[in-house]
C-alpha cells in the first residue's frame, strides 16, 4: 500500500453534502423551535421559514438522485455484508488501538460496508419519512389541526423521532471525520475534493482497466463455455444496436451472426476455447435490427485454475465512411487489443501489455512519461496532434487507422478508439484501445 493523494468528492458532490448538512441543521433547529424547546425567530417566523427550508431541502434531494444514477455514484451505496464485522470491531476497539483500517478508500469504492448501510438506510428510510411526514403534516394536520402542533400527534412524534435520528447520525458522522490522518483531513476533503488515501496500486489499476473497458467506444463482451453471452459493455451495444444488456445477456452468441457467418464463428469461438488467442480478426455482426455492419475482433480464452471457462474480447468498428478498402480488410492478422492513457499534455500514464508487444517495448517503465507523438512517425504527428486535440474537447474517436512507429524503428499500422477521461466536469486525458493491422497484402 502507498499513500497517495487522490481527487475522489466531484464538485456536486460536495455542493451537495454541504448543502444538505445546513439544510437538515436550519431544519433541526427550526423544528424544535416549532416544539416549544426554545424561542429565537417567533412561532409564526420560525414555521415559514421550517416550510421554506422543507422545499430547499426537497429540491436538492431530487437533483441528488438525478446526479447519482446520471453519474452512476448510486452504486456506491450497494450494501455489502463482506469485512462489515471487521469494519463494527475497529469502530468498537480497534480504533482506539492504532490498529490498521479493515476496508480502503478508493474512488470507485469510497465508503466502507457499514456506512454503506448506514447512509443506504437513510436515504431509503429516514430522509424519506421525514419528507413524508413533514408534507403530510404541512398541508394536512397543521391546516386543519394546528393546535396539535405541539401535542402527541403521531406523524409529529414520528417526524420528531427522525429528526433525533439526523441529529445523533450528525453528531457521530462528525465524530468520525476526526479520525482520517488528520483530525481535519476528512473535512478538507469534502471542501477540496482530494484526500490522501491508501492506494493498491495493482487493485486499482484493475478498477481502471475496468471503467476504462465500461465506458470505452471499443465494445468489449465475454462468452462461457458454451457461448453464452455473460457481459457486454455499452459500446458493444451500441454497435449491435440493442437498447440494455438485458436484451442480449443469456443468449448464444450465434444470434448475433447470420446463417451464412456461424460456421466461421464456431470455429473461432472453439479454437479460443482450446486455449487460442485470436488477436485481431475482420467479422461480419448480424444486429437487432437484422442489419449487418463489418468490426475488428479480438477474442482470448478466460482461464480459472488453469482451466478454459470462457472468452472475452474487444470490437471495434469498420466505419464504411473510412478509407478502409477491401484489400485492407483481408489484410488484417492476429495481434493484441492494446489499451492506454495520456494525460491532458499527451503524456503517457499507462499501458498494458498488449499495447507493449505492439510497440515491442520490454517494460512501462521504457514509455511511462513519454509524450505520445514519440510514437508517431514525422508524418503523422500533426494529424494526431488534432485529433488529441478533438478528444480533449470531448469528442470520442472509433475505427481510426493510424501509423505507429516502435521501439526498433519499424512502423505498423493499427485501428483506434480514444475517449475523454474526466473528473468532474474537466477533461483530464484520453484513453482507448487498439488492434493491429497488417500492410497490405502484395
Amino acid at each position: 500500500m502507498i499513500k497517495k493523494k487522490t481527487y475522489i468528492y466531484k464538485a456536486f458532490e460536495r455542493f451537495w453534502h454541504w448543502s444538505q448538512a445546513l439544510l437538515i441543521f436550519f431544519l433541526a433547529l427550526t423544528g424544535f423551535e416549532i416544539h416549544g424547546s426554545f424561542n429565537i425567530f417567533g412561532f409564526e417566523n420560525v414555521v415559514r421559514w421550517h416550510d421554506i427550508a422543507a422545499w430547499a431541502f426537497i429540491v436538492l434531494i431530487v437533483f441528488a438522485i438525478f446526479w447519482h444514477f446520471v453519474t452512476g455514484e448510486w452504486k456506491q451505496y450497494i450494501p455489502t455484508t463482506k469485512f462489515i464485522k471487521a469494519q463494527i470491531a475497529y469502530y468498537i476497539s480497534g480504533i482506539f488501538k492504532g490498529a490498521p483500517h479493515p476496508t480502503h478508500k478508493t474512488i470507485y469504492n469510497k465508503f466502507n460496508p457499514l456506512q454503506r448501510m448506514i447512509y443506504l438506510g437513510l436515504k431509503l428510510l429516514v430522509i424519506p419519512v421525514q419528507v413524508l411526514t413533514g408534507l403530510v403534516y404541512m398541508f394536512y394536520i397543521y391546516p386543519n389541526n394546528p393546535v396539535q402542533l405541539g401535542g402527541l400527534n403521531i406523524v409529529a412524534l414520528i417526524h420528531t423521532f427522525g429528526a433525533f435520528t439526523l441529529l445523533a447520525f450528525v453528531i457521530v458522522h462528525v465524530y468520525l471525520t476526526t479520525t482520517g490522518d488528520t483530525p481535519l483531513s476528512s473535512i478538507k476533503a469534502m471542501i477540496t475534493g482530494w484526500e490522501v488515501i491508501d492506494t493498491d496500486e495493482h487493485e486499482e489499476h484493475k478498477l481502471q482497466m475496468q471503467k476504462a473497458v465500461d465506458e470505452s467506444v471499443a465494445g468489449y463482451y465475454r462468452l462461457d463455455k458454451k457461448g453464452i453471452i455473460v457481459n457486454v459493455n455499452e459500446a458493444w451495444i451500441k454497435m449491435y444496436k440493442y437498447k440494455d444488456k438485458d436484451q442480449i445477456l443469456g443468449k448464444h452468441y450465434s444470434s448475433t451472426r447470420d446463417p451464412e457467418n456461424i460456421m466461421e464463428m464456431d470455429k473461432l469461438v472453439n479454437d479460443v476455447l482450446k486455449g487460442e488467442s485470436i488477436r485481431s480478426k475482420p467479422v461480419i455482426r448480424k444486429c437487432m435490427d437484422g442489419s449487418s455492419a463489418k468490426h475488428i475482433l479480438s477474442a482470448n480464452p478466460i482461464l480459472e485454475e488453469g482451466a478454459v471457462v470462457g472468452m472475452e474480447g474487444f470490437i471495434l468498428d469498420i466505419n464504411e465512411s473510412m478509407e478502409f478498402n477491401e484489400s485492407i480488410y483481408n489484410a488484417v492478422r492476429n495481434s493484441g487489443a492494446g489499451y492506454y492513457r495520456l494525460d491532458e499534455k499527451g503524456i503517457i500514464a499507462d499501458v498494458n501489455e498488449v499495447w507493449l508487444q505492439l510497440y515491442k517495448y520490454d517494460s512501462k517503465d521504457e514509455v511511462i512519461g513519454l509524450p505520445c507523438s514519440f510514437l508517431r512517425i514525422k508524418e503523422e504527428v500533426e494529424s494526431f496532434n488534432q485529433i488529441f486535440k478533438k478528444v480533449l474537447q470531448g469528442e470520442t474517436l472509433s475505427g481510426k487507422i493510424t501509423v505507429r512507429k516502435c521501439k526498433d524503428g519499424t512502423t505498423a499500422k493499427h485501428i483506434s478508439s480514444a475517449s475523454p477521461i474526466s473528473i468532474g466536469n474537466k477533461i483530464i486525458g484520453i484513453e482507448g484501445f487498439i488492434l493491429d493491422l497488417s500492410e497490405l497484402e502484395k
